[in-house]
């Protein structure tokens, strides 16, 4: 792998966010501290507040989207292109897939309209998993020359070095991740209610707004265990056989490939990135019917259990060299600006603070006492969007 750009300067990258709580996408911007990285790409984070629709300018020669397009984001994304007009733009696509797309949105056509646009407001668009990206190209129409495929990138040290597991009596099946609707905890809480894992044991660790609901629901169930948030994930899928990630849409599912590097066997929902991750790592299984998870544990509880371990993590074998070379790849082909030794990555009128108030770069707003009146027509017509905004049947793309 090639340590340097091909110009021999250093590229200015900028990767825009819109939320930089801890979570997938600021987890995966960690692959731009790595060293191989570092001597290509002189990287930096600035923060664009979700109401933002005038985009900063940038002293940057690659502009790395993170949040996920809509209607409103159209402007900005458009205004990015127009104020950087020198700089190449990627977007990462992080939320939508075809399961999110089925579960949320009320207007198909509507929905990949917007897509339709954005997509060509950028020039390159990288997809985190090949169900994604397939689903994305239909969505969109995006040529498949226009998409790279990488699977996110994180680091949780200690993983590859953990023994595989040992199961006793009873078959330990863990879940860990965030408390909420699409992680579909609900649903594997529900299924070891019912009696469908039998001689199994529900570890399951995390947190989130749906705490006290998962809590509520799992009841008195001798065989659901709660651990609370997990800070050590590798000591927690020691405590492991067998890792399920039930959840209603995944792009690709950290989880998943955590566990592989353990070398605990998944059982994954039959959504989008997860499917990809299962092949000789697990099993695909539909938590919701009865006979797919007998099918599933017959396999799990089978002498081969230590066999699929040894598959599960040789599948995810050096997965983080590989997302280096390929993230490597993807900048080496940009053209560099030169520029003087040591000039800074900026963004002009640009914050790194997630207050909308704090943004300098919104839209101006002149003072009621320099605003010109407006006329009544002008009045009407304000009313009739104010209307259309606040109405509750109104979709959100």
């Amino acid at each position: 792998m090639k340590s340097a750009h091909p110009s021999g300067t250093r590229l200015r990258v900028a990767n825009l966010l819109d939320d930089c709580s801890l979570g997938g996408v600021t987890r995966a911007l960690g692959v731009f501290e790595a060293e191989a990285l570092a001597q290509i790409a002189d990287a930096s984070t600035i923060v664009v507040p979700p109401t933002a629709m005038v985009a900063p300018r940038i002293t940057a020669d690659v502009i790395i989207t993170h949040f996920p397009p809509n209607w409103r984001r159209l402007a900005l994304l458009a205004s990015l292109k127009l104020r950087n007009p020198k700089a190449r733009i990627i977007h990462v696509e992080h939320s939508y897939t075809r399961a999110w797309e089925a579960m949320h949105v009320p207007s198909t056509p509507r929905f990949r309209a917007m897509l339709w646009l954005a997509m060509r407001l950028v020039d390159q668009i990288v997809c985190v998993s090949h169900a994604q990206a397939e689903w994305l190209q239909e969505a969109a129409g995006i040529n498949a020359d226009r998409i790279t495929v990488i699977h996110p990138y994180a680091e949780n040290p200690g993983l590859a070095d953990l023994p595989l597991p040992e199961p006793g009596e009873r078959l330990q099946i863990g879940a860990y991740g965030r408390f909420c609707e699409q992680k579909g905890f609900d649903v594997l809480i529900a299924a070891f209610r019912k009696g469908w894992f039998p001689n199994c044991d529900l570890v399951l660790g995390g947190f989130g707004e749906d705490k006290l609901r998962l809590r509520a629901l799992a009841g008195n169930c001798p065989a659901i265990r709660f651990t609370g948030k997990v800070d050590d994930v590798a000591t927690f899928l020691q405590s492991c056989d067998v890792i399920a990630v039930p959840s209603r849409w995944e792009a690709y599912g950290m989880v998943a490939n955590e566990a592989r590097e353990a070398g605990r066997p998944i059982m994954v929902a039959p959504v989008d990135g997860l499917i990809e991750q299962a092949a000789d790592a697990g099993q695909v299984v539909d938590f919701t019917d009865e006979a797919s998870i007998e099918a599933a544990l017959g396999t799990m509880w089978s002498a081969n259990l230590h066999d699929i371990a040894r598959e599960a993590r040789a599948s995810v074998r050096n997965c983080h060299e590989t997302r280096l070379m390929q993230w490597c790849a993807l900048l080496q082909s940009v053209p560099a600006t030169p520029r003087r030794e040591g000039q800074p990555l900026k963004a002009a009128n640009a914050l790194p603070a997630p207050s909308p108030s704090a943004f300098p770069c919104a839209p101006h707003r002149p003072t009621a006492q320099h605003r010109p009146a407006p006329r009544p027509d002008a009045v009407d017509r304000r009313r009739a969007r104010s209307a259309y905004r606040h109405s509750p049947r109104r979709n959100p793309y």
